[in-house]
């Protein structure tokens, strides 16, 4: 429940601080004193959007702050403690500052929360009803939730099991149209991998043949300047050129001589000359290879031609795929793996319409459950609305739920809810949203959180905000209408924004909007001065000797009521 509101600088008014109490709080005041700010003050902290036209006329910013007792281990304390606040001795601030120009600032529990946040809190601590709830009430989605939120925790179960389920056979639904869309475009794609990979089967290629076809094709093109170049150098190492002076072995060879002689003086020339005799050793095996070569290079044009074939065949298989011929071989290992996964799974189709149908069964069996659960429920609701609206001076009237079955079903189940109000005993039952006036849907609304309340009241200690719910109505329905909103006050912290005396003498508390010029304040009035403003509300003037014994009677009839 709401414990303190702490208002500045909204709109008319500067500052408020306003303690609320368990049971029935009636705000009252003139037209445009200043009430709607007040409510507006709490839409602030249930996460409403922040307007900084709201922020009185030359200051720079507006705050607010409520101070809301909850149990420490309710849904509101949790998603607040998720967030990082603190909920301490079983209270849980919250806070908002509006600038007049930027962007407002949320708090929780003594932390910057998002307003998502602070809305998901918000929604667990109040239960706002104004006209607006009244128009939502027309919808048949409204209505809807109405009747499931009268069942019981089995039974809020049971819808989201449905909500799941049937967000599950959407998306396959939508997965087993996008593979009968694509089907085109995996055969395309298949058999272009296929012809690929077989054309890379057929030709069979090694790694690195590409390269060695080029060095192939390189020295078989170039056999001439080949053979005259080792044969060069093999007469270079040899010593058949008369050019050479005997060639490099000769001279190595010579050289040693010459320094295993000096060496005979110097031990360190018999060094150099070791080093000699290892190049002498290499300059010969040289020399050996340089004339197997030789004998081994010899012109082979078929062989030439062969190998540019077989490189002009590879190089055109290959271009469509990859860049080079290693890059194929790594694209068709790819393309296999790509090619199982496509045309592997035929039966993937075949699957995602089993699974379909499978949870389309689930679909129907959970929905005729839900179905039935909501027939006997709007059997046991409509007769309690009924109860409570005779209650609210509507002896005569009836109210009807008619459920009746969608041909596709939505998230919420197969069944569309329509409330209906019969104004008179032979009168023909419309539909709310086809000629239920004003004062009707407030009875309507009324009746039905009444009605509800028990169900709410068990997922916490909920507050309720009644808007002007009463507009439309008066005297002894609007008697009827205030000890309906005492009634569930004993269960439920309850405020209500009035107009109506009939309705306010019913209040445990009573708080008084007063605007004097642009500035309005918020007040307590009880005794003398409640009867004051209770004669104020019947009567217009406060001062009426028959308006206040008119006030005095009626607080005394409803404090006995």
């Amino acid at each position: 429940m709401i414990d303190q509101l702490t208002i500045n600088n909204l709109g008319v008014i500067p500052q408020a601080e306003l303690n609320f109490s368990p049971g029935f709080t009636a705000l009252t005041g003139e037209t445009g004193a200043g009430k709607t700010m007040v409510l507006s003050s709490i839409g602030l902290l249930l996460g409403k959007k922040a307007d900084p036209a709201l922020v009185r006329y030359g200051e720079k910013e507006l705050a607010v702050e409520g101070i809301f007792v909850s149990d420490s281990s309710s849904t509101a304390a949790l998603l607040l403690t998720e967030a990082g606040g603190l909920v301490e001795d079983g209270e849980i601030i919250l806070a908002r500052k509006v600038p007049a120009r930027g962007r407002s600032r949320c708090h929780g529990g003594g932390r910057t929360i998002p307003s998502g946040v602070l809305s998901q809190i918000g929604s667990e601590l109040v239960t706002v009803h104004g006209q607006a709830e009244q128009l939502r009430l027309r919808s048949g989605a409204r209505q809807l939730a109405l009747l499931d939120s009268y069942g019981d925790a089995a039974h809020q179960e049971m819808v989201s099991e449905f909500g799941a389920t049937y967000a599950a056979w959407r998306d396959l639904q939508t997965q087993l149209e996008q593979w009968e869309n694509q089907r085109q475009t995996r055969e395309i794609e298949v058999s272009r991998l296929k012809e690929g990979v077989e054309l890379l089967e057929k030709l069979q290629p090694e790694p690195g043949e590409e390269d060695e076809l080029l060095r192939k094709i390189e020295r078989l093109g170039n056999v001439e300047e080949l053979r005259e170049a080792a044969q060069a150098a093999y007469n270079y190492l040899g010593g058949d050129s008369v050019d050479t002076a005997g060639g490099a072995a000769s001279l190595v060879s010579a050289a040693i001589q010459a320094l295993e002689k000096g060496a005979q003086s110097d031990e360190e020339l018999s060094e150099l000359a070791r080093g000699l005799r290892d190049a002498s050793s290499i300059i010969l095996d040289i020399s050996a290879e340089a004339g197997a070569y030789l004998s081994n290079l010899e012109a082979d044009p078929a062989q030439l031609d062969q190998s540019q074939a077989r490189l002009a065949e590879l190089r055109h298989a290959y271009r469509p795929w990859a860049k080079d011929l290693d890059s194929w071989l790594t694209w068709a290992d790819t393309a296999r793996a790509r090619i199982v996964k496509l045309s592997g799974p035929q039966n993937q189709g075949t699957l995602l319409e089993e699974e379909l149908i499978k949870t389309a069964s689930q679909l129907q069996t959970l929905g005729k459950k839900i179905s039935r659960a909501r027939l006997a429920l709007a059997k046991s609701l409509q007769k309690e609305v009924a109860g409570e609206l005779a209650a609210l001076q509507m002896p005569d009237a009836g109210f009807d739920i008619e459920l009746t079955p969608l041909a596709e079903p939505n998230s919420h189940g197969f069944d569309q809810v329509t409330f209906g109000l019969r104004a008179g005993s032979k009168a023909k039952t419309r539909p709310l949203g086809q000629g239920a006036s004003g004062g009707e849907l407030s009875r309507i609304m009324l009746a039905l959180e009444v009605t509800l309340a028990a169900k709410s009241l068990a997922k916490g200690t909920p507050t309720f905000i009644f808007d002007e719910v009463d507009a439309g109505i008066g005297g002894a329905t609007a008697l009827a209408v205030g000890q309906r909103l005492a009634r569930l006050a004993k269960h439920a912290q309850v405020i209500v924004v009035t107009h109506l005396p009939q309705v306010a003498a019913w209040a445990d508390k009573q708080l008084v909007v007063s605007k004097n010029h642009d500035t309005a304040q918020v007040r307590e009035v009880a005794g003398s001065e409640r009867e004051r403003e209770i004669a104020r509300m019947l009567a217009g003037k406060a001062d009426s000797k028959s308006a206040l014994d008119h006030a005095r009677e009626l607080i005394n009839a409803c404090s006995v009521g």
